[in-house]
């Protein structure tokens, strides 16, 4: 029996033909911080994932506050201006990332044409989803 090689070269240009023609539904929330998953962890009992598909229009900015455990950033559209306790201020484009340490104040805020992004959270089942940078002396450490 012979065998037959297909090309490599033949398959790149044929497989983005299929991609380009091929149209993906999209969510579109409303703008704010949209809760799209909040399970418990089975490989962690005590502990829960959080993820929030975020939407902000341009240049807008949110309240400082912090969170029990870290904060995990992925940028999907737009872009986000990075104002985070200890740090230097920096913007985070579509495609990066960032991470913002656990019980560090931050200040929510998006780029010139806005911003569209996953946030991720481990948290101790019960601890608060966020705490106001006025109120960080009293919320429960990690």
């Amino acid at each position: 029996m012979q065998r037959r090689a297909i090309t490599l070269t033949v398959l790149p240009p044929l497989f983005l033909a299929g991609c380009a023609s091929a149209t993906l539904p999209l969510v579109h929330p409303p703008i704010g911080s949209n809760q799209v998953l909040n399970e418990d962890l089975s490989a962690a009992p005590g502990h829960e994932l959080i993820v929030v598909d975020l939407v902000l229009p341009p240049n807008a900015v949110g309240a400082p506050h912090s969170h029990p455990w870290e904060e995990y950033l992925y940028v999907i559209g737009g872009s986000a201006v990075l104002d985070v306790e200890g740090a230097e201020t920096r913007t985070v484009e579509a495609g990066e990332t960032a991470i913002i340490p656990a019980m560090t104040i931050h200040t929510p805020r998006a780029g010139a044409e806005g911003i569209r992004a996953i946030v991720m959270r481990v948290h101790d089942e019960g601890d608060p989803l966020s705490i106001d940078a006025g109120k960080r002396d009293g919320a429960p450490k990690p």
